[in-house]
């Protein structure tokens, strides 16, 4: 199953809170990140606004980019991903905003 990100809600990725994505990079470099949170915003005029937030992956961290990220219950998904710093574990932080 591959998700649509156009109708995608908060409810479709709450399920999958700590569970693995792999990041594709161009050159190969994959890597692993895990979604850590799910937090839900305002209501939007034509889509529930909310932001996914993933920990993991390489330090220093990859620049913000369009990164394929692939799931074994979601399948694959292109999100904008902005790294925003390590979490209290150390681990870095990537968000995905939809608005």
């Amino acid at each position: 199953m591959t998700l649509d990100l156009a109708t995608a809600a908060a409810a479709d990725f709450t399920p999958h809170l700590e569970t693995p994505f792999t990041a594709s990079m161009p050159a190969g470099d994959d890597f692993r990140l895990t979604l850590v949170d799910v937090c839900r915003g305002a209501g939007g005029p034509t889509r529930e606004q909310f932001t996914l937030t993933f920990a993991g992956g390489p330090n220093p961290p990859v620049r913000q980019r369009i990164l394929r990220l692939d799931h074994e219950s979601l399948g694959g998904l292109d999100l904008f991903l902005v790294p925003i710093g390590p979490g209290v574990d150390g681990r870095q932080r990537y968000e995905a905003v939809f608005a």
